[in-house]
């Protein structure tokens, strides 16, 4: 197998992944705040969530690929997002992740059930995903003492901030929840179902769509997306190499 060594992501991109992800929390419960003072109307407050909240998704993915859980502060691993009342950290999600690149799309894959058995099946699996992978998790690897804290954080989190505003909350959070699913969706059962057949596929997007997207989510959300299927097989590579490393092996 051709090797890009050359474009592994390094620690100084480990370093800015994991400083996007304490700016994008952040901001995110800034725009609760701003939203339940009425700095921000319900309208501009989703847009902005949206576009933080994916690419927080992207800074938390590449982060696998770069650092054990011991290697990140303790924010970090806690994951401290209220996408539900209960949820994983950064440890459990990247074991799972682990394994989704071990076994992709396959049975034994632990994100199959937002992958496999058609698209009906898995966006009911993208909808439930925080749901269904934390119970998925705990009842194969049990309920650690740090995994049972950090729970109880998260569920902390939640409930206080239900408590100071249940509309504003509840907009916010579907805002946080919609956006997450409609990105599992495609970073899970698009890049890796195609045509009746399941793998690990690209996906091309035309000028006008994939510019657009570019300045609004990135070049880590775009290309991770777009060249999914060399993600897959050259797993350290950083997202912002990717269509360089595409290029080589299509002129190679």
């Amino acid at each position: 197998m051709q090797t890009f060594n050359r474009y592994n992501a390094n620690d100084n991109d480990a370093r800015e992944y994991q400083l996007k992800l304490h700016i994008f929390t952040l901001t995110i419960y800034a725009c609760f705040g701003a939203f339940v003072t009425g700095l921000l109307n319900a309208g501009w407050m989703a847009v902005i969530v949206s576009i933080l909240v994916t690419r927080w998704m992207i800074a938390f993915h590449e982060l696998f690929h770069l650092r054990k859980p011991e290697q990140l502060d303790y924010l970090s691993r806690l994951q401290i997002i209220p996408f539900a009342p209960f949820s994983l950290g950064y440890r459990e999600y990247r074991n799972i992740h682990m394994g989704h690149h071990q076994y992709t799309a396959t049975t034994n894959d632990p994100d199959a059930f937002h992958i496999l058995g058609g698209s009906l099946k898995a966006f009911i699996g993208a909808v439930t995903q925080h749901e269904q992978s934390t119970i998925r998790y705990i009842k194969a690897n049990g309920l650690s003492r740090e995994l049972a804290i950090m729970m109880v954080i998260r569920l902390s989190i939640f409930i206080s901030m239900l408590l100071i505003s249940p509309f504003a909350f509840l907009i916010w959070w579907l805002a946080l929840r919609i956006t997450y699913i409609i990105n599992d969706f495609v970073f899970f059962h698009l890049v890796h179902y195609r045509s009746g057949s399941n793998g690990t596929f690209s996906i091309p997007l035309p000028n006008f769509i994939a510019y657009p997207a570019l300045l609004i989510y990135g070049v880590d959300v775009v290309y991770a997306t777009m060249h999914h299927d060399i993600h897959h097989k050259h797993a350290r590579i950083a997202a912002k190499y990717l269509p360089k490393v595409d290029a080589e092996l299509n002129t190679g």
